[in-house]
């Protein structure tokens, strides 16, 4: 069967019509639907502020001078910089400076202000963290924890999936042509 006969068989049948323009949208529609997954990571890993969460009950919370009496509402003050800190009084007295990545306890804990020159001892995130939530309920990072040290497995996201899709591609495409 020759180019010839294919073209004379469309004379017979019609040429691009009603059936081939809705063919086109709902295989368009398929489409959009694959992008939403390729592009799903961009929004599913996006690292919120955040910050150490202290190791007990908080009784008052310092963050830039500014006295607040919930931890969560630092947040609406000044995003918090790798280089920032909040300091918060827990129910027992201590004192605690925390950052992004680390929190350090304060050896003189009769002084609350911002500016402290005392000894501090220096802790991990032991206790997880507290992630800005006003625009962003859950992410992958927030779930997992993959801030500070770990923040590189957020960044394997996307190669992973794409790794996925070239597997994906070259397997199902061999079953597909037998």
């Amino acid at each position: 069967m020759g180019y010839r006969n294919f073209e004379l068989i469309f004379d017979h049948v019609g040429h691009f019509g009603r059936f081939q323009i809705m063919i086109y949208f709902i295989c368009a529609f398929q489409n959009i639907a694959c992008g939403i997954h390729y592009l799903a990571s961009v929004f599913l890993v996006l690292t919120p502020d955040h910050t150490c969460k202290p190791p007990g009950n908080v009784s008052r919370v310092l963050f830039q001078n500014f006295s607040h009496w919930r931890l969560e509402d630092t947040w609406s003050l000044v995003p918090l910089g790798p280089k920032d800190h909040i300091i918060v009084q827990l129910q027992d007295g201590e004192i605690w400076e925390l950052s992004m990545c680390n929190r350090m306890k304060r050896e003189n804990m009769s002084s609350l202000n911002y500016e402290y020159s005392g000894s501090k001892t220096k802790y991990s995130c032991m206790d997880g963290y507290i992630y800005d939530q006003r625009k962003w309920k859950s992410t992958v990072v927030t779930e997992w924890n993959l801030v500070c040290d770990r923040k590189w497995f957020a960044a394997l996201v996307q190669p992973l999936f794409m790794v996925g899709v070239l597997i994906g591609a070259a397997v199902f495409g061999y079953i597909s042509d037998r």
